[in-house]
């Protein structure tokens, strides 16, 4: 008998249990890699619960002592954290009127002026600092983002980060990129046609 175009029963079923089991292991590796992982849900509402009870304690805080600078900053920070711009430029407005010349609390309101969109009233805030402290890495280096982000002042961006390397020669990025790097990755990009 001629079996070509046939195949064996015993073939075709291995075939068909190859494929199946193929289908399974493809469809759990997909999933283990298209699926959020388990947990971040909740614990990412852990982390906003946690933070809203702190800014409740803080925001009491400051009510039961109102002239307590440092509850002001904290109430900044909890704000600043949790990228409540409008609420933190208040919070810090108040610890400076308490704690006034604090450069770093300064700084800290000069981003938030840069999140809420004021982003001269950024600048001004940095150049209080830096008059006050020209080697203030912080200042320094958050004026810079501002004239390129906030303002697309490249040019300014450049003068400020070379100045804080003149100052701080390991100055780093929060994301942990030396200043120095970052300085020479935007003049090769300037120099591109």
């Amino acid at each position: 008998m001629d079996t070509t175009g046939y195949v064996k029963k015993q073939t075709f079923y291995l075939v068909v249990v190859a494929a199946l089991i193929l289908g399974f292991l493809g469809g759990v590796v997909y999933s283990v890699y298209r699926a959020p992982a388990v947990g971040n849900e909740s614990q990412e509402a852990g982390r906003q619960h946690e933070a809203t009870q702190a800014i409740a304690a803080l925001e009491k805080a400051v009510l039961d002592k109102p002239n307590d600078g440092q509850a002001w900053v904290e109430l900044g920070h909890a704000y600043f954290d949790t990228g409540q711009a409008k609420n933190a430029i208040a919070a810090y407005n108040k610890a400076l009127e308490l704690l006034p010349g604090d450069l770093n609390v300064m700084t800290d309101l000069g981003v938030m002026y840069h999140q809420d969109n004021q982003h001269q009233k950024g600048i001004e805030m940095f150049d209080q600092v830096l008059k006050l402290n020209p080697q203030h890495e912080q200042a320094r280096f958050n004026k810079g983002v501002v004239l390129l982000t906030g303002l697309n002042d490249r040019k300014g961006a450049l003068a400020e980060w070379k100045t804080l390397v003149q100052y701080h020669p390991m100055a780093a990025a929060p994301s942990g990129k030396m200043v120095a790097d970052l300085i020479d990755q935007m003049e090769k990009e300037g120099a591109k046609p």
